[in-house]
């Protein structure tokens, strides 16, 4: 979905890069103001060339062609890659010993919130999902549980991450009173 998207917007800027413009109406001040043809009109859009859909490199400014700087776009990993194999950082770490130290203190909702900022600072790293998830099925919430545990599996970058994940998926799918959906998940777990 977001692929679409992004060649939707690059179709529109290329569009827009394209120097394929209307240009605005000429008042001749050399007739009187009550003429009705003071005012050359713009050619009519039928007479306007389609749009390419290839990135300009040149434009027509006041009738001479210059090159345009063509900006390149960094390919950035989609929502159902894996992440990266980079380590966490040093702030997001602090607040999952943070999240850690109130959940032991039974302080769930204090601790959800804490790993809540973690996620705002690494929307992709899968241990705080994984964490998330824990403290869900800890507080009687399977089903967001299993939701998590699965967000995390889907971001893990090796296999002892996804091992875990899929356990949680167990325990939470086992809590719900799916056997059949735990069983799937540990053979998964245990395919790793």
């Amino acid at each position: 979905m977001i692929r679409i998207g992004l060649v939707v917007a690059s179709f529109v800027l290329a569009g827009c890069a394209s120097g394929l413009r209307v240009p605005p109406p000429i008042i001749d001040g050399t007739q009187n103001a009550g003429e009705q043809d003071r005012v050359r009109k713009a050619p009519a859009r039928a007479d306007v060339p389609a749009a390419v859909t290839t990135p300009a490199t040149t434009a027509v400014v006041r009738g001479k062609t210059q090159p345009v700087e063509v900006a390149k776009i960094e390919s950035q990993p989609m929502a159902d890659e894996p992440a990266s194999t980079t380590p966490i950082s040093e702030p997001v770490l602090e607040l999952l010993d943070t999240a850690d130290q109130q959940a032991s203190g039974g302080k769930n909702d204090e601790a959800m919130a804490t790993l809540e900022r973690a996620l705002r600072l690494a929307p992709r790293e899968p241990e705080i999902y994984y964490q998330m998830g824990r403290l869900r099925l800890e507080m009687g919430q399977a089903g967001e549980a299993e939701q998590l545990a699965l967000k995390a599996v889907d971001l893990a970058p090796d296999s002892f991450v996804r091992r875990d994940s899929w356990n949680l998926v167990a325990l939470a799918r086992e809590r719900a009173g799916n056997a059949a959906g735990a069983t799937a998940a540990r053979a998964k777990a245990r395919g790793l």
